[in-house]
């Protein structure tokens, strides 16, 4: 069975519980594609809201206590639903047993979920990053090195909140003193002039590359849903030649399905939660590579070590 509509029965193996944001998954979503490619493979799917997740005697469920996850073979977090509650919910699926396999570990999110990983590592050439909640320190960081900076939320995405400023000036002064309102973090990231060429879009999984894409766009780091444009197009050797080191790279530390932004000879950022991408590839006539992806999962999946 496939959807939100799972039976109360206990699912037989193999099975794959996808964990999502939002009740119901709608057509073109990553949770609908994927499902459609593991059905195919004859791997029974259910859908479930994460917010549904509950704790009962031992056991963790969802869907109205329907579903006990430790009944499954594969369990895919592929949303965070609420943000009061994530750490809850983290810490449920840690505490899964070592049967289940978990696409990306729930340690994992914890640690690499948001934008600090990346600039916190030197094995994968990322733009120089600094974070803090004080406003003031980090124009002050600003005016010390000078250029061009990116502004941004950790934890943003869809490019929401990113702002490009040149240090000294009131604009990157304003966006510093908006993104801390309230102690919030916020991230000061060299700006590329590679990004005006474009960045990539990679999708990988299980240690593979997958399929990517070229992004142009009027927004910072030509996101799409700010009015970015997708373009179908080979990748370059360079470009590949990095995705393929950070797929391995990501495979390592338990994430096993990831979307990576690539500008230049940088890795700009890892998207490891629901990653945009499979219905941009199919829209511009690259393919369906749910398939693949679902291929990559099911020989690689990450378990508990």
């Amino acid at each position: 069975m496939t959807g939100a509509e799972g039976s109360a029965a206990a699912p037989q193996a193999p099975c794959i519980c996808l964990l999502t944001a939002f009740d119901v998954p709608q057509p073109g979503e990553n949770a609908a594609l994927l499902a459609s490619a593991f059905s195919r493979r004859g791997v029974t799917v259910h859908t479930a809201p994460i917010d549904s997740l509950t704790l009962c005697d031992g056991r963790i469920e969802v869907q109205n206590r329907s579903l006990n996850l430790a009944d499954f073979t594969w369990v895919w977090t592929l949303g965070f639903g609420k943000r009061g509650s994530f750490l809850d919910k983290m810490q449920l699926l840690a505490l899964l047993p070592p049967s289940v396999r978990q696409v990306t570990r729930p340690e994992a999110l914890l640690l690499w979920h948001g934008k600090y990983g990346l600039a916190a590592q030197a094995e994968l050439p990322h733009p120089p990053t600094w974070a803090s909640p004080r406003a003031d320190e980090l124009i002050g960081i600003a005016a010390l090195q000078g250029g061009r900076f990116v502004l941004k939320p950790p934890g943003g995405s869809f490019g929401q909140g990113m702002v490009v400023a040149d240090a000294g000036s009131p604009r990157l002064a304003w966006a510093a003193r908006a993104l801390t309102r309230g102690g919030a973090y916020c991230l000061l990231q060299r700006y590329l002039p590679e990004v005006t060429e474009g960045e990539y879009r990679v999708l990988v999984a299980g240690g593979r590359v997958i399929a990517g894409y070229q992004r142009h766009g009027s927004g910072p780091a030509g996101n799409l849903a700010r009015g970015g444009r997708a373009e179908a197009v080979e990748l370059q050797v360079d470009t590949l030649a990095l995705a393929q080191r950070a797929a391995q790279w990501l495979q390592e530390r338990q994430i096993g399905y990831a979307g990576i932004d690539i500008a230049g000879r940088w890795l700009l950022e890892v998207n490891i939660v629901n990653p945009g991408g499979l219905s941009t590839l199919r829209d511009l006539g690259a393919g369906d590579f749910a398939p693949a992806i679902v291929d990559a999962i099911l020989d690689g999946t990450v378990s508990r070590p």
